[in-house]
């Protein structure tokens, strides 16, 4: 049995109006019926995918800034992962300081660095990816492009959760990119960047398309 679906939010489960079109939550409603539970990833705060959650509960873990927040949606009790010391954070605000720079908490975004852990560390305006000594990757926002900086990635916040092996799921997201070196059972939807769709050829239809909602149905069959 798969234990857990799971899925990226932005560019994948969401269409192009931001919402979760009817039929893909009836195929999530069918899967979650056979006992399969509900993983989202996010790379912002948990809350803007609480939302979609409020009328119709389906939601069973939600794991946030790109791996750094696990949050039980049943018990509503969460797990944070590593978080920058005060040295880091200086140094990477001073090494992108002609840049703007978010700071994200389990909470809340700073422009500033705030007195509260942070978990996240988010560049406007670069394109391509940088070697690190942290998790890093980049977004298209609007677009827009970001460089996402964390301590954490979605693969251990996943093996936080449970098992591997007893996954399914459809990314579409720079940020997701470890899940494709340690599960066989990942799809990436045609929408998603380059570095994903060279990595497999689990390709599923673009989230204008119904990619997720595509996969769920060959499950469920």
């Amino acid at each position: 049995m798969i234990k857990l679906f799971v899925t990226s939010f932005y560019n994948t489960l969401i269409d192009e109006e931001d919402a979760i079109p009817t039929s893909t939550m009836f195929a999530i409603d069918k899967l979650k019926q056979k006992g399969t539970k509900l993983v989202i990833l996010t790379n912002r705060l948990e809350d803007e995918v609480i939302y979609y959650n409020h009328d119709y509960p389906f939601i069973d873990y939600i794991i946030s800034l790109n791996g750094s927040r696990v949050l039980d949606m049943k018990t509503n009790k969460s797990k944070e992962f590593l978080s920058f010391n005060k040295s880091e954070l200086e140094e990477i605000s001073n090494k992108y300081s002609k840049k703007e720079i978010t700071y994200y908490t389990s909470s809340n975004v700073f422009s500033t660095i705030p007195q509260e852990p942070v978990y996240k560390i988010e560049i406007k305006g670069i394109r391509k990816n940088i070697d690190s000594k942290y998790e890093t990757s980049i977004f298209n926002r609007n677009k827009e492009y970001f460089l996402e900086i964390t301590k954490n990635n979605f693969l251990s916040a996943l093996e936080y959760i449970t098992d591997l092996k007893d996954i399914v799921g459809v990314i579409g997201n720079e940020s997701d990119i470890k899940l494709l070196d340690n599960s066989k059972n990942i799809y990436v939807v045609r929408n998603a960047p380059k570095v994903l769709k060279e990595k497999t050829d689990n390709i599923t239809k673009s989230n204008k398309h119904k990619g997720v909602e595509n996969i769920i149905k060959s499950i469920i069959k």
